[in-house]
């Protein structure tokens, strides 16, 4: 057997260094964190839900689109990432609001763009946009179509062609739209005529007129007001014939009706979803037209077709424009929440509780034969001898065994709904998750009416739903309020009962049904149901089982607490608004009782009205994160099971600023953070006073840390205020924020959190968290005096 050699290959320099290279490169990957794309589906929703915990909804967003990009078959991803896209473009839309209503209009579309981005689907973001870009909400211009190849006239085209050519109504074009000043007392025709030749207008007059002098003093008007002055002095009214030339004649009904020119138009409805919004607008218009003005509704096209004067045209286009507006949308998000617990302990020795004795004539005896080895017992009968021999072997003795109780279970279920649902202003919607059970309501006997005894008696059957059902009619007002006609039912088929052979499902209910009006956002408890049952058996000897000590030895407890809480709460959110401008508030002229004649303000003045109209109802500043109906009704199980404590009386504010300084410290975490972690820093005030509101601004180093979010402290909001808190990252380490109460209400005196940053570590190193400004306001809107800190975290 040969011994084998080790060989040794000897590799050139060049080849060393390659493979050097190639280790340290290995190590250096190694080393570097896993890219993005390589994460699971599983790993990319967990980061998720984290920043769904944090109430960080776009960073959810992102996450829950990664895992449903992973994995796009599994559905609950997809609703994760659904219900994510909602939440972020609700929070940038109350971001945008909260920027809009302090003047940052630029900040605002930046965040209405990005609401938009997240969920088309949310109205409200685009009408936003609209009112910051189109504030006089006019129609988007369309762009010119390219010119098609000449094709051959058809009996279509040439209709078309017709249509085109006719003409609408006519517009007076003057020559001149000069301001006239005129003072003179001469005949009517005679003003009439001067006031044409200013304005480069032929005058023709009716041959019925009879002209008299008036006297007119006129400076610096306009063209139709000239005309609608000396009309008005004369008792005249005057119509255009061409696009220079007027025809006056006198101010009658008759003459009106015989001169007027009448157009048709055709208006069509875009937001009448059914025949009944379409009718009240058509009896809108109507009751405020002439009666003699013809209207027609045609509800296949949901369309309006008018023949009327062009002033009566174009007021029935703005009422059109008021009435014919898109209902809003509600989406309410319902928490049932329902906790049940039961707690049974039973703990004690029970003794024998009874002793029997039954008498016997004679003991069990046994007999045997020969033949086999079979025995039997038999137990003989009395007799008189038996009982004048009767003894204690004549009584046999039967005694019950003792029992050693030991035995604790706890049982906590805890069973929460949580469905939204999507509305529209005063229109039903229902939601039913549950099941149907049949109940039995009625029976007849098939044979008595068919003659045949045999088919028997039937039995007729109705369904119910078991569940929660929702039935919902949302309100919503101008004034960002929502009124909820709702019915909330849950029930449960609890047990059965036989009644007259028909075995019945006894339902258990909890039903709410009440009307309530809520602000956009405002949570509310629709109830708050409390079930708490106590029960104690005690079993064992009586007497000696009833000492204190003795008890456990001599008799068993059985305890058993039995306690149920059940809340139905609910949120309001408006999806979509219904924006009113002073446009569709403001008040026009329409001429006198005789006739409807609109009067047209110049065009400086026309757009002066329509660049700020001047929305009427604007939503409030946020206050934050939307609010979840199933977090407040965690929330509001655990303040049902806390003891009421007793308020603390705000301290007095002070109307003049005095005494020591405002002071604010920034509080890091204690440990060092590593890269790629998450944590929160806090902002404390001191020696408050009235405060009412706190602009303050931070630096930090944007190569170590990156801001993710902002959420406002308990300090400013502990009376139960919401606090608006607006934040605006500049993208160089320096953040500002501002945090205010409600107008009109009173300041904050103490000391407490403010505000609550959370930054994510992306780099090892050191940064300063430095308040690079402070200040303070009281509800005077007086300067408080205020003092800064800083801070330093570190990163490994």
């Amino acid at each position: 057997m040969s011994r084998g050699k080790k060989s040794i290959i000897k590799l050139p320099a060049f080849a060393l260094q390659a493979y050097l290279l190639l280790f340290l490169l290995a190590g250096f990957l190694a080393s570097t964190p896993v890219a993005a794309h390589a994460q699971s589906a599983k790993k990319w929703a967990k980061r998720g839900q984290d920043a769904e915990t944090r109430q960080d909804y776009d960073t959810a967003y992102e996450d829950y689109r990664q895992a449903t990009l992973k994995n796009p078959k599994d559905m609950t991803y997809k609703a994760h990432f659904e219900r994510m896209r909602f939440q972020a473009g609700v929070s940038h839309i109350d971001r945008g609001r909260v920027l809009r209503a302090s003047g940052d209009l630029t900040g605002a579309l930046n965040e209405f763009l990005r609401a938009r981005e997240i969920d088309p689907s949310n109205q409200t973001a685009q009408q936003e946009i609209d009112q910051l870009q189109h504030p006089e909400s006019g129609a988007a211009a369309v762009a010119p179509t390219p010119t098609a190849t000449p094709q051959p006239p058809t009996r279509q085209s040439q209709m078309l062609q017709e249509l085109n050519s006719v003409a609408g109504p006519i517009q007076l074009k003057p020559v001149s739209n000069d301001h006239i000043t005129l003072k003179m007392v001469e005949d009517v025709k005679v003003i009439y005529q001067a006031i044409g030749k200013m304005a480069g207008l032929n005058v023709i007059f009716d041959p019925d007129y009879v002209s008299k002098r008036i006297p007119v003093d006129l400076t610096n008007v306009t063209l139709d007001d000239a005309l609608r002055i000396v009309g008005t002095m004369s008792d005249t009214f005057y119509k255009p014939v061409t696009s220079n030339t007027i025809f006056v004649a006198q101010n009658s009904r008759t003459k009106r009706a015989d001169l007027e020119e009448q157009a048709v138009q055709t208006f069509y409805l875009t937001n009448a979803s059914q025949q009944s919004d379409a009718n009240e607008v058509l009896t809108a218009i109507r009751n405020l037209m002439d009666p003699s003005t013809k209207i027609n509704l045609v509800p296949s096209q949901n369309a309006i077709v008018m023949r009327a004067t062009p002033d009566q045209l174009l007021l029935a286009q703005k009422l059109i424009n008021d009435l014919d507006r898109a209902r809003p949308e509600v989406v309410v998000d319902v928490a049932i929440l329902e906790v049940n617990r039961d707690k049974v302990r039973k703990l004690g020795l029970a003794l024998p509780q009874s002793v029997t004795l039954t008498p016997q004539a004679s003991p069990t005896s046994s007999s045997s034969s020969s033949s086999s080895t079979t025995g039997t017992s038999t137990t003989s009968n009395f007799t008189l001898n038996s009982l004048a021999h009767f003894n204690s072997t004549n009584l046999a003795v039967g005694i019950t065994g003792a029992e050693l109780d030991a035995l604790l279970t706890d049982a906590d279920t805890h069973i929460l709904q949580n469905p939204s649902i999507r509305a529209t202003d005063g229109q039903r919607a229902q939601l039913k998750i549950g099941q149907r059970i049949p109940i039995a309501t009625g029976s007849y006997n098939a044979g008595v009416s068919t003659g045949i005894s045999s088919i028997g008696v039937q039995t007729q059957f109705t369904y119910i739903d078991v569940g929660v059902n929702i039935d919902m009619t949302p309100t919503v007002h101008y004034d960002d309020e929502v009124s909820l006609k709702m019915k909330v039912e849950v029930s449960s088929q609890q047990s059965s009962v036989t009644i007259s052979g028909v075995t019945e499902p006894i339902i258990g209910q909890r039903i709410i049904d009440q009307v309530i009006q809520l602000k956009e956002g405002e949570p509310s408890i629709l109830a708050g149901i409390l079930t708490k049952q106590n029960n104690l058996n005690v079993s064992g000897t009586p007497g000696i089982g009833e000492l204190p000590i003795f008890k456990y030895f001599f008799s068993s407890r059985d305890r058993e607490v039995q306690q149920d809480e059940i809340v139905f709460l609910l949120i309001p959110h408006i999806v979509r608004e219904s924006v009113l401008s002073r446009l569709n508030t403001r008040a026009i002229d329409t001429g006198t009782g005789q006739a409807i004649e609109l009067r047209h303000v110049d065009a400086d003045q026309a757009g002066m009205d329509l660049g700020n109209p001047g929305f009427v109802s604007s939503k409030p500043p946020s206050t934050g994160p939307a609010t979840s109906a199933a977090n407040a009704a965690e929330a509001m199980v655990q303040q049902m099971q806390k003891q009421a404590q007793p308020l603390t009386p705000p301290a007095p504010t002070d109307v003049v600023p005095s005494g020591p300084p405002v002071s604010f410290s920034v509080v890091p975490p204690a440990s060092a953070q590593t890269v790629g972690s998450t944590f929160q820093v806090a902002v404390m005030l001191g020696n408050g006073r009235d405060v009412y509101s706190v602009p303050l601004q931070m630096q930090f180093n944007p190569k170590v840390l990156q801001l993710v979010n902002v959420d406002t402290g308990n300090f400013l909001g502990r009376d139960g205020q919401a606090v608006a808190l607006v934040h605006r990252d500049d993208g160089n380490g320096l953040v500002t924020i501002s945090s205010s109460r409600p107008p009109n209400v009173a300041g904050v005196s103490g000391q407490g959190s403010l505000c609550t940053l959370t930054f994510k570590a992306v780099a090892a190193g050191d940064s300063n968290l430095a308040l690079v400004k402070v200040g303070a306001r009281n509800s005077a809107q007086a300067n408080l005096p205020a003092v800064g800190s800083q801070a330093v975290v570190h990163v490994k």
